[in-house]
């Protein structure tokens, strides 16, 4: 893990998809407890231990009042929101195909709950004046940027008056965002800027031409780190080398970090952390460096528990993953992945 750098370098955590499914905190016929700080005890080390820490809240929290549902449409205990602060996550991203599961109502409450926690949100918002709010945080002398995207909300729309509610890659175009980019860039607005995108084919375990494609027009329009959600399964990263004369670093999926999903592939995520730099002012870009992927994996401990694991630690104290759909040797799924991972960067650092 890192340790927080000089006065020209920030560096970022990020991990994927938390999609409570009901199974994960206990049932939905559990009335309280809701005890996710213990749950995520064995992952802790991977989060606030660096200058920020952002999460993909894919579940709603507006809690029990409206009640709380599973699949299709989420709706999780806002005790999530709190253990997420507590642990040291800055932001959560909340464009997602589930924004709308419960509705405006449903969103407008997840939203009022997070300002309650104080825990930083991007991707759907309350109101115009929320939206244009743009997600800076001024950290070692750089300012870092957050804009969020999904590419659609399950078939649920998005009111043409309040078309605030969601970013939508739907209902903004390409060329829109393009320019958005590049003002926050042109303008000094913001010197760094990280692209949360929910987009992909779930459960693929590589990126889809679309997603590479929107990637590289990002990249050249001046996104410096673009960090994927949505297939619940890890995808390979890649440097994309754009038209700026800079890399863009793009993580295009990092699978789920805590759901009830099972099956071998959607119960290994990770987090990736790295660093982010501008080395002197003759430099005129972003310099990222020393990307590093933590493995994680989620257990059935038994019916309506679920634990959440370091894979380096299950490595060295488990020899089988058993899981609905068999038994698998833990190394050799390991090798597999590291394996996988390392299909654009070879020297990608995974543990």
């Amino acid at each position: 893990m890192f340790i927080k750098n000089n006065s020209s370098t920030v560096t970022l955590t990020a991990v994927g998809d938390i999609l409570l499914h009901g199974r994960v905190y206990g049932g939905l016929r559990k009335k309280s407890d809701y005890n996710f700080t213990e749950q995520l005890k064995n992952v802790s080390g991977l989060l606030g231990k660096t200058d920020l820490t952002v999460a993909n809240l894919e579940s709603i929290i507006a809690g029990k009042e409206i009640g709380l549902t599973s699949f299709p449409k989420f709706n999780a205990p806002v005790e999530i929101g709190y253990s997420l602060k507590e642990m040291g996550v800055n932001l959560v991203t909340i464009a997602n195909n589930h924004a709308l599961d419960r509705g405006e109502e449903g969103l407008l409450m997840s939203i009022a709950n997070l300002e309650e926690i104080g825990l930083e949100y991007d991707g759907a918002y309350k109101s115009f004046e929320d939206r244009d709010r743009l997600r800076i945080f001024k950290k070692n002398g750089l300012k870092i940027c957050f804009i969020s995207y999904t590419y659609g909300t399950n078939g649920i729309k998005i009111p043409e008056q309040k078309p605030y509610l969601v970013n939508s890659l739907r209902k903004t175009s390409t060329l829109k965002i393009v320019k958005e980019l590049r003002r926050i860039k042109n303008k000094n607005i913001a010197d760094v800027i990280v692209v949360s995108l929910h987009f992909g084919e779930e459960y693929h375990l590589n990126p889809s031409s679309k997603q590479r494609e929107l990637a590289a027009s990002l990249s050249d329009a001046g996104a410096d780190v673009i960090i994927g959600h949505h297939p619940h399964v890890l995808q390979p990263p890649e440097w994309i080398e754009n038209s700026r004369g800079t890399k863009t670093f793009v993580a295009y999926s990092l699978g789920n970090f805590l759901s009830g999903q099972n099956g071998l592939y959607r119960q290994i995520g990770a987090s990736l952390s790295l660093s982010i730099s501008k080395p002197d002012k003759k430099y005129k870009g972003i310099l990222i460096e020393n990307p590093k992927y933590n493995l994680t994996f989620v257990n059935r401990e038994r019916r309506l528990k679920y634990g959440i694991y370091l894979y380096s630690d299950w490595l060295k104290n488990h020899k089988y993953i058993v899981t609905e759909h068999g038994k698998f040797q833990t190394s050799k799924v390991y090798d597999e992945i590291i394996n996988r991972m390392r299909k654009n960067i070879k020297d990608l650092a995974i543990q």
